[in-house]
Protein backbone atom coordinates (compact mmCIF):
# COMPACT_ATOMS: atom_id res chain seq x y z
CA UNK A 1 0.00 0.00 0.00
CA UNK A 2 1.26 3.66 -0.90
CA UNK A 3 -1.65 6.23 -0.88
CA UNK A 4 -4.22 6.98 1.16
CA UNK A 5 -6.95 9.60 1.38
CA UNK A 6 -8.30 10.41 4.41
CA UNK A 7 -11.39 12.94 6.21
CA UNK A 8 -11.98 14.11 9.22
CA UNK A 9 -15.77 16.04 9.53
CA UNK A 10 -15.59 15.46 13.35
CA UNK A 11 -16.58 19.43 13.61
CA UNK A 12 -17.10 22.42 11.99
CA UNK A 13 -13.83 22.04 10.23
CA UNK A 14 -13.65 19.26 7.24
CA UNK A 15 -10.13 18.17 6.67
CA UNK A 16 -9.19 15.87 4.09
CA UNK A 17 -5.48 14.52 3.93
CA UNK A 18 -3.54 12.63 1.42
CA UNK A 19 -0.74 10.14 2.72
CA UNK A 20 1.68 8.20 0.70
CA UNK A 21 3.98 6.10 1.96
CA UNK A 22 2.83 6.76 6.19
CA UNK A 23 3.74 10.11 5.55
CA UNK A 24 1.26 13.18 5.04
CA UNK A 25 1.38 14.68 1.45
CA UNK A 26 -0.86 17.49 1.66
CA UNK A 27 -3.64 18.30 3.91
CA UNK A 28 -6.53 20.71 3.10
CA UNK A 29 -9.42 22.04 5.62
CA UNK A 30 -12.12 24.14 5.28
CA UNK A 31 -14.69 25.78 7.73
CA UNK A 32 -18.28 24.21 6.93
CA UNK A 33 -20.85 26.73 7.83
CA UNK A 34 -23.69 24.76 6.24
CA UNK A 35 -23.17 21.31 5.75
CA UNK A 36 -19.62 18.59 5.12
CA UNK A 37 -22.23 16.97 2.60
CA UNK A 38 -21.92 19.82 -0.11
CA UNK A 39 -18.60 20.91 1.18
CA UNK A 40 -16.50 17.28 1.29
CA UNK A 41 -16.55 16.25 -1.53
CA UNK A 42 -15.30 19.30 -3.38
CA UNK A 43 -12.13 19.31 -1.11
CA UNK A 44 -11.38 15.72 -1.81
CA UNK A 45 -11.48 16.86 -5.65
CA UNK A 46 -9.30 19.97 -5.00
CA UNK A 47 -6.83 18.25 -2.84
CA UNK A 48 -6.14 15.39 -5.64
CA UNK A 49 -5.80 18.27 -8.20
CA UNK A 50 -3.44 19.94 -5.95
CA UNK A 51 -1.45 16.69 -5.31
CA UNK A 52 -1.08 15.59 -9.36
CA UNK A 53 -3.23 12.27 -7.65
CA UNK A 54 -5.48 10.37 -9.89
CA UNK A 55 -8.01 8.69 -7.89
CA UNK A 56 -7.70 5.67 -9.38
CA UNK A 57 -4.12 5.57 -7.82
CA UNK A 58 -5.35 5.74 -4.14
CA UNK A 59 -4.93 2.46 -2.35
CA UNK A 60 -7.06 2.83 0.90
CA UNK A 61 -9.26 5.55 2.64
CA UNK A 62 -10.11 6.18 6.12
CA UNK A 63 -12.21 8.74 7.82
CA UNK A 64 -12.73 9.74 11.94
CA UNK A 65 -15.28 7.71 13.61
CA UNK A 66 -16.05 10.29 16.37
CA UNK A 67 -16.20 11.66 18.93
CA UNK A 68 -17.88 14.82 17.67
CA UNK A 69 -20.43 16.00 15.29
CA UNK A 70 -23.07 13.68 14.69
CA UNK A 71 -24.59 14.70 11.40
CA UNK A 72 -20.64 15.03 10.24
CA UNK A 73 -19.27 12.22 11.48
CA UNK A 74 -22.31 10.68 10.10
CA UNK A 75 -21.23 12.47 6.57
CA UNK A 76 -18.06 11.35 6.57
CA UNK A 77 -18.13 7.57 7.29
CA UNK A 78 -20.87 7.47 4.60
CA UNK A 79 -18.53 8.74 2.17
CA UNK A 80 -15.89 6.77 3.21
CA UNK A 81 -17.80 3.83 2.60
CA UNK A 82 -18.95 4.76 -0.69
CA UNK A 83 -15.42 5.59 -1.89
CA UNK A 84 -14.32 1.85 -0.66
CA UNK A 85 -17.22 0.63 -2.16
CA UNK A 86 -16.77 2.37 -5.54
CA UNK A 87 -13.27 1.18 -5.69
CA UNK A 88 -12.90 -1.64 -4.32
CA UNK A 89 -10.41 -0.55 -1.78
CA UNK A 90 -10.04 -0.69 1.94
CA UNK A 91 -11.58 1.51 3.98
CA UNK A 92 -10.96 1.95 8.29
CA UNK A 93 -12.18 4.26 10.88
CA UNK A 94 -10.28 6.08 13.11
CA UNK A 95 -11.15 7.74 16.73
CA UNK A 96 -10.93 11.29 16.80
CA UNK A 97 -9.04 11.79 20.00
CA UNK A 98 -6.53 9.16 18.83
CA UNK A 99 -5.82 11.36 15.70
CA UNK A 100 -5.35 13.91 18.12
CA UNK A 101 -3.17 12.46 20.00
CA UNK A 102 -1.01 11.46 17.16
CA UNK A 103 -1.30 14.77 15.98
CA UNK A 104 0.18 16.08 19.21
CA UNK A 105 3.43 13.67 18.91
CA UNK A 106 5.45 12.83 21.83
CA UNK A 107 4.91 14.80 25.03
CA UNK A 108 6.54 14.51 28.37
CA UNK A 109 3.77 12.85 30.17
CA UNK A 110 0.38 10.70 29.01
CA UNK A 111 -1.41 12.54 26.35
CA UNK A 112 -5.09 13.60 26.80
CA UNK A 113 -7.07 14.93 24.20
CA UNK A 114 -9.95 17.06 24.72
CA UNK A 115 -13.31 17.65 23.09
CA UNK A 116 -15.96 20.37 24.29
CA UNK A 117 -18.83 18.13 24.05
CA UNK A 118 -21.43 21.18 25.15
CA UNK A 119 -23.63 21.02 27.92
CA UNK A 120 -21.15 21.73 30.39
CA UNK A 121 -19.40 17.97 29.18
CA UNK A 122 -16.44 16.93 27.33
CA UNK A 123 -15.15 13.88 25.45
CA UNK A 124 -11.87 12.93 26.55
CA UNK A 125 -9.56 9.58 26.48
CA UNK A 126 -5.77 8.97 27.52
CA UNK A 127 -3.17 7.82 25.84
CA UNK A 128 0.46 7.11 26.01
CA UNK A 129 3.01 9.62 25.77
CA UNK A 130 5.00 8.30 22.77
CA UNK A 131 3.49 5.92 20.93
CA UNK A 132 2.91 5.49 16.98
CA UNK A 133 -0.27 4.90 16.73
CA UNK A 134 -1.23 6.02 20.05
CA UNK A 135 -2.11 3.45 22.53
CA UNK A 136 -5.32 4.27 25.17
CA UNK A 137 -4.63 4.04 28.38
CA UNK A 138 -8.27 5.04 29.30
CA UNK A 139 -10.76 5.10 25.90
CA UNK A 140 -12.76 7.81 25.55
CA UNK A 141 -15.33 8.76 27.79
CA UNK A 142 -18.33 11.95 27.96
CA UNK A 143 -18.00 13.16 31.44
CA UNK A 144 -17.77 16.51 33.13
CA UNK A 145 -14.17 18.35 32.57
CA UNK A 146 -13.51 17.54 36.11
CA UNK A 147 -13.42 13.64 34.90
CA UNK A 148 -10.56 14.65 33.11
CA UNK A 149 -8.19 15.48 36.15
CA UNK A 150 -10.06 12.31 38.25
CA UNK A 151 -8.60 10.22 34.94
CA UNK A 152 -5.37 11.99 33.90
CA UNK A 153 -2.27 10.78 35.61
CA UNK A 154 0.48 12.73 37.24
CA UNK A 155 2.26 15.14 34.73
CA UNK A 156 -0.50 14.25 31.86
CA UNK A 157 -0.75 17.21 29.12
CA UNK A 158 -4.73 18.20 27.96
CA UNK A 159 -5.17 19.61 24.27
CA UNK A 160 -8.05 20.69 21.84
CA UNK A 161 -10.62 22.57 22.26
CA UNK A 162 -12.37 21.27 25.32
CA UNK A 163 -8.91 21.73 27.24
CA UNK A 164 -8.70 25.34 26.27
CA UNK A 165 -12.24 25.83 27.05
CA UNK A 166 -11.76 24.29 30.99
CA UNK A 167 -7.81 25.55 30.83
CA UNK A 168 -8.22 26.44 34.49
CA UNK A 169 -10.19 23.69 36.30
CA UNK A 170 -7.51 21.55 34.22
CA UNK A 171 -4.70 23.14 35.63
CA UNK A 172 -5.93 23.81 38.97
CA UNK A 173 -5.87 19.66 38.89
CA UNK A 174 -2.89 19.40 37.74
CA UNK A 175 -2.80 18.92 33.98
CA UNK A 176 -0.35 20.83 31.67
CA UNK A 177 -2.65 22.54 29.22
CA UNK A 178 -1.92 23.14 25.95
CA UNK A 179 -3.35 26.07 24.17
CA UNK A 180 -3.47 26.26 19.97
CA UNK A 181 -3.89 22.76 19.50
CA UNK A 182 -7.28 22.93 18.22
CA UNK A 183 -7.23 19.43 15.97
CA UNK A 184 -5.16 21.32 12.70
CA UNK A 185 -4.10 18.08 11.54
CA UNK A 186 -6.54 15.79 12.69
CA UNK A 187 -7.48 14.38 8.77
CA UNK A 188 -4.02 13.71 8.47
CA UNK A 189 -3.12 12.14 11.66
CA UNK A 190 -5.49 9.65 11.24
CA UNK A 191 -4.34 8.72 7.99
CA UNK A 192 -1.15 7.77 9.29
CA UNK A 193 -3.00 5.94 12.14
CA UNK A 194 -5.23 4.20 9.43
CA UNK A 195 -1.72 3.51 7.15
CA UNK A 196 -0.15 1.95 9.93
CA UNK A 197 -3.24 -0.05 11.01
CA UNK A 198 -3.37 -1.22 7.54
CA UNK A 199 0.39 -1.97 7.83
CA UNK A 200 0.01 -4.21 10.58
CA UNK A 201 -3.00 -6.24 9.09
CA UNK A 202 -6.09 -4.24 10.25
CA UNK A 203 -8.68 -5.67 8.29
CA UNK A 204 -10.86 -4.06 5.63
CA UNK A 205 -14.20 -2.17 7.17
CA UNK A 206 -12.11 -2.02 10.79
CA UNK A 207 -13.80 0.47 13.01
CA UNK A 208 -16.30 2.25 10.41
CA UNK A 209 -19.04 2.19 13.03
CA UNK A 210 -19.42 5.47 14.56
CA UNK A 211 -18.49 6.50 17.66
CA UNK A 212 -20.76 8.91 19.06
CA UNK A 213 -20.62 8.32 23.25
CA UNK A 214 -23.70 10.83 23.64
CA UNK A 215 -27.52 9.87 21.91
CA UNK A 216 -28.50 12.28 18.91
CA UNK A 217 -30.14 15.48 20.24
CA UNK A 218 -33.01 14.13 18.28
CA UNK A 219 -33.22 10.82 20.75
CA UNK A 220 -32.40 13.14 23.82
CA UNK A 221 -35.11 15.43 23.01
CA UNK A 222 -37.56 12.12 22.46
Amino acid sequence: MRRLLALDTSTWWAGVALVEDGRVTLERRRHVTDSHAARLLPLIEAALADAGWERATIDAFAAVRGPGSFTGIRVGLGLLRGLALASGRACVGVGTLDAMAQDRGSAPGARVPVLDASRGEVFAAVFDPSGVPPAATREAWLGSPRSVVEAAPRGAVAFGPGAEKYAALLEAGGLAVEPGRAGCGVAGAAGIVAWRRLEAGARHGADVEPLYLRPADAELAR
